[in-house]
């Protein structure tokens, strides 16, 4: 009868055992995938729906701005000094707006961004703060009449002379508000017969940073009010309700699946990569090499590289970076040669210099873009400097740092830097005397470190896996113990016959001393 218990213990001791193996290989995993999968994936139900929708937090937009301290020297073509100023810090609100729901499991959606001057965060600084920079606007308009009908440059600058307002060189004396956002008041109302064609394309053509004046008779430039105004979008973005891995995946803008602004080309038009605001949980034992993030005001896909696996907030963080190749001149990194537009330099590979990425393609603007001071880039843009310009890699750097198990964005910073060419000319008094160079107006620095009430959740999220992570084990060894323990009381209740009853019946084999028998002995 005891035997018989034996067995059943020990059936059902194995069999739990086994329950255990599948559970702890397979069962647990599976189930700590799909919960995650369902905080995470972009559906009206899941935890990070709404953290995506509104984002928690605002933003840190700050604000560089590059002032000229020796214009009248440039002018006479002194190497330029510049003193960097900021910054101007602002809160960015974010909000999307949800449009509907498409094939292939994706999300449509716009983006409203809204930004708030901080006076506390920039401390001294005002938008009152009066500062020289280079004339971003007219430098625009000037080059990209050179380009196209260069002997009608000069005519057209007179033109242009009454567009801007006391241009008597390439600079600009402005208020950071209306630079930033206020606006610059450009004038239509003039004598001057190109003045129409000038103020005729802006209208058709709507540039962002332009808008109309109320009175319809000038337009006001600003760098940013754009944002503002105006949602960017429609985004197209794979919700991760199929397939968690492919979430956050930009798949079309403005409803193109595809970047044309390059020529067509594969690589350069490939759109992939985040928005940068949620990115699919990393497996540990395949982390991906490099992240790709769809930058809409460049028109393209960049990517941040693996660097290490660290800690942050104590908890365990992967941290990205962008790299050299990201920008790299097509000597360098031979797939950016379809972001290649003209030879502005005598001493490369005819494309742009090693760091920067020419916009024209994107904005429809003679507009270069870059890391801030031109980190990464080229040295020969630093020579053309007389001070000012100081690249450094814990200023200036790109990065993210993601939590592996959900893809939230734990700190991460985004830079970049808008220049634009300063061309000697010799037709426009303007640029008579000036030396051709590369010239930075400001850099941005956008992003944002997680509330302690979300670092909070996130912790009793890990708690909480850890926790299942735990009782996993736990049942894999208590099933482990149960069974060894059946399978020896069953053993020894003798319902194995290979397990003895009598320590007397140990094989001689085993037996050190064997007793001797004589097989001669009369009873």
């Amino acid at each position: 009868m005891l035997a018989n218990h034996m067995k059943l213990f020990f059936l059902v001791s194995l069999g739990a055992l086994l329950v255990a193996i599948i559970l702890a290989a397979w069962g647990f995993p599976k189930i700590v995938s799909k919960q995650i999968q369902k905080n995470i994936q972009l559906d009206n139900t899941s935890v990070m729906f709404e953290k995506w929708r509104k984002l928690p937090m605002p933003l840190d937009f700050k604000v560089y701005v590059f002032n000229v301290t020796n214009p009248e020297e440039v002018n006479n073509g002194a190497k330029p000094i510049l003193a960097e100023v900021g910054p101007y810090v602002y809160k960015e609100y974010r909000e999307r707006t949800v449009l509907g729901y498409g094939d292939n499991d994706t999300i449509r959606y716009s983006l409203k961004k809204n930004f708030i001057f901080d006076d506390t965060e920039s401390g001294a600084l005002t938008e009152d703060d009066e500062l020289t920079v280079i004339n971003f606007s007219y430098m625009a308009a000037i080059l990209s009449v050179q380009e196209m009908m260069p002997s009608l440059t000069g005519m057209i600058n007179q033109a242009l002379e009454e567009f801007f307002s006391e241009l008597r060189d390439p600079f600009l004396r402005v208020k950071v508000r209306d630079l930033f956002f206020d606006g610059i008041y450009v004038n239509c109302a003039g004598n001057h017969s190109a003045l129409g064609l000038i103020c005729g394309k802006l209208r058709t053509e709507a540039p962002p940073t332009m808008r109309p004046s109320e009175d319809g008779k000038g337009f006001y430039f600003s760098m940013f009010s754009h944002m503002n105004r105006t949602e960017s979008g429609p985004y197209d973005m794979v919700r991760g309700t199929e397939d968690v891995n492919e979430l956050g995946h930009i798949v079309a803008y403005k409803g193109k699946s595809f970047m044309p602004h390059w020529g067509g080309d594969k690589y350069c038009g490939q759109l992939n990569g985040s928005d940068a605001s949620i990115f699919p949980p990393i497996d540990e034992n395949n982390v991906p090499k490099r992240l790709y993030i769809f930058e809409p005001e460049v028109c393209r896909s960049m990517f941040a590289s693996f660097v290490e696996k660290t800690t942050i907030f104590n908890m365990t963080a992967y941290h990205y970076a962008i790299s050299r190749d990201v920008l790299a001149a097509k000597s360098a990194n031979p797939e950016n040669k379809c972001f290649c537009k003209k030879n502005w330099s005598a001493n490369h590979d005819g494309c742009l210099l090693m760091g920067v990425l020419n916009l024209m393609p994107c904005q429809d603007a003679p507009a270069i873009a870059s890391l801030p001071h031109f980190y990464l880039a080229s040295e020969e843009l630093l020579e053309y400097f007389g001070g000012g310009i100081n690249p450094d890699k814990e200023k200036h750097d790109t990065y993210i740092f993601l939590d592996p198990v959900t893809g939230v964005v734990l700190k991460g910073l985004r830079r970049l830097q808008f220049n634009i060419e300063l061309r000697k000319i010799e037709s426009v008094p303007q640029l008579a005397n000036v030396r051709t160079g590369l010239f930075p107006l400001l850099w941005l620095e956008e992003g944002a470190t997680l509330p302690d009430s979300v670092v909070d959740e996130l912790k009793g999220s890990h708690k909480l896996l850890s926790y299942v992570e735990a009782a996993r084990w736990i049942l894999l060894v208590m099933s482990l113990v149960a069974t060894t323990v059946s399978a020896v009381a069953l053993a020894r209740s003798g319902a194995l016959p290979m397990w003895p009853r009598n320590s007397n019946s140990v094989s001689f084999i085993l037996n050190p001393n064997p007793p001797v028998i004589d097989v001669n002995k009369v009873h």
